[in-house]
This record gives C-alpha cells, structure tokens and sequence, in this order.
C-alpha cells in the first residue's frame, strides 16, 4: 500500500509540475456569464445575511462587489472591441467605394461603348 501511495504522489507531483512549467489552462467567460455570477453570489450574500451569517454574508458581499467589477470591466471592454470593428469596417468600405465607378459614369462608358 506504501508503494501505491508513493507512486500516486510523485504521478500527482510530476503533473503539477508540468501545469505550474506549462501554465494551466485558463477559461474565458463572457460578459454575461460574469453577469450571472454576479447575480448568484448577491442572491447568496442576500441569503446569508437574512440568516443572520454576518461573517459569511459580508465575504460573499466582496465577492459580489469583485464579481461585479470584473463583469463591468468585461462589457465595457466587449463594447470597445464592437466599435473598433465598426469603424475598421466603415473604413474598408469607405475605401473600396473610392476606387469603384460611379453607376453615372458606368452607364456613359457603356453608351459610349455600344454606339461604337
């Protein structure tokens, strides 16, 4: 029994190693997932404190207050990132109008072209 235990630690060992070398991977939530954590943990602080769980309800106060930066902080930066590509995408267009004919001057040529 020694021996399985000590194998299990150094196997437990060795892969911390490598997540802790590699770097664990990491989930990204969206904004309204954060939404919904943020509302969870209020529900929860609102629970504790009406249970009169002074200590639990204030931890999980903080973290209601942290989980509800982090969602402000996540729209905020989504909002950025969705005007950025707006106007990335006005300018590309803006361009590519530029160099094409005008339905004026297109009609003329073919005139012009069909009368030859």
């Amino acid at each position: 029994m020694t021996t399985r235990r000590l194998t299990a630690g150094f196997a437990a060992l060795a892969v911390a190693a490598g997540l802790f070398t590699v770097g664990a991977p990491v989930a990204q939530a969206s904004s309204k997932g954060r939404k919904n954590t943020t509302i969870g943990l209020g529900a929860a602080t609102a629970y504790s404190l009406l249970r009169g769980k002074t200590t639990q309800g204030l931890v999980l106060g903080a973290g209601t207050g942290y989980a509800y930066k982090r969602y402000r902080d996540s729209r905020k930066s989504e909002k950025r990132r969705q005007r950025a590509a707006r106007a990335r995408y006005r300018s590309r267009s803006r361009t590519a109008r530029a160099y094409r004919p005008s339905s004026r001057t297109a009609s003329y040529r073919s005139r012009y072209y069909r009368s030859r």
